[in-house]
């Protein structure tokens, strides 16, 4: 018996330090972070203020140093999924990126080359539509009624599209620049947009909770989409492709953005020139704002509301995502909740 007990004391100990490899390698990632780098309950009472105030409903998740560090959720759970709306642009962004990585796009491309039919197409390069100063706006709804196929509603679009030359080369938001950027990205790559986010994001990332408005009503569910306050026409979403029809999770929101700024996805170099300031004033391009020491983006349509506010490396980052229409008070307190987190001294 005396002779089993140091070796009960050598498994003791073995079991003891593979228990600490454990829980300082894995848990920590499943949870989000360790204790010292919590949000602190002065912080946390301040947040739910600033939220409560105007009736917060949905998701708010707060990350630091690529963890999540705290989630409050008034809606669903913490992998619920919300329509993101015009974040998506900040995917399409890159992927057009990628394309031109690829040599099958240039920048400097004009819609003619695509598109002839586009009034203007012949000086609206690729740049200006992601910065939004084409100087094109869409008359009609998106999308045709019913839904046939991507190119019948490129056809659509376009047939309903208006060139202004007033806002030509000066920065005018319009959701058709990025519907035509997506199906831009079709006619190069003879592949469905839909496949090319899914390969770029959804199977490359492991995203779960992410996917198409138009999936299954078992993928829907898998994936924990919240449902809208209002009614969703799936003709529009079809036709808005790469401006708004995705659905997706805070997680996984921040697991793609942080993967794309810290250049997993993307090389470095393509990261700054697709995310890079815009010529304009907003300071748009490739469907992110740039900011003082951050990005921002954000979408909102059939009262989803979707804000993210990320450092420039991918690494903090706060976002809000609600199922009613809280537009403004999400935006607003987006930016003052990141600005007391991250960026305290600066100015919005």
């Amino acid at each position: 018996m005396k002779k089993k007990l140091p070796l009960i004391l050598i498994l003791i100990y073995i079991f003891f330090c593979g228990y600490l490899f454990v829980s300082t390698h894995f848990l920590k990632n499943i949870t989000g972070a360790t204790p010292q780098d919590q949000i602190s309950l002065k912080q946390k009472k301040q947040i739910k203020k600033m939220l409560n105030s105007f009736g917060f409903k949905g998701n708010a998740t707060f990350y630091k140093d690529g963890k999540r560090i705290w989630n409050y959720t008034t809606e669903g759970n913490i992998n619920s999924a919300y329509l993101i709306n015009s974040v998506q642009k900040a995917y399409t962004g890159a992927m057009v990126m990628q394309a031109v990585n690829e040599g099958k796009l240039s920048l400097d491309d004009k819609v003619a080359k695509f598109y002839p039919n586009v009034p203007n197409a012949g000086n609206i390069s690729i740049l200006n539509l992601l910065e939004m100063t084409s100087g094109l706006s869409e008359q009609g709804p998106f999308g045709n009624n019913p839904f046939k196929n991507d190119e019948d509603n490129a056809q659509k679009t376009i047939q309903d599209i208006h060139f202004d030359g007033q806002n030509f080369n000066k920065w005018n938001y319009q959701d058709v620049n990025y519907v035509l950027l997506s199906h831009i990205l079709e006619k190069v790559t003879g592949r469905s947009y839909e496949d090319l986010f899914n390969e770029m994001y959804v199977y490359k990332l492991g995203l779960k909770h992410t996917d198409f408005l138009w999936a299954d009503a078992q993928k829907i569910k898998e994936i924990e989409l919240i449902p809208s306050s209002t009614q969703v026409d799936m003709n529009e979403i079809h036709g808005l492709l790469g401006a708004g029809s995705v659905g997706m999770s805070n997680d996984d929101m921040f697991l793609s953005m942080s993967a794309l700024l810290s250049g997993k996805i993307l090389p470095m170099q393509s990261i700054q020139t697709i995310y890079g300031p815009g010529n304009n004033q907003a300071q748009y391009r490739g469907g992110l704002y740039t900011k003082d020491g951050y990005y921002q983006a954000n979408g909102a349509g059939y009262n989803y509301s979707s804000f993210i506010r990320i450092s420039k490396d991918g690494k903090n980052a706060v976002i809000l995502q609600t199922n009613v229409n809280q537009y403004q008070g999400c935006n607003d307190n987006a930016t003052a909740i990141y600005n007391m987190l991250f960026n305290e001294k600066k100015e919005n």
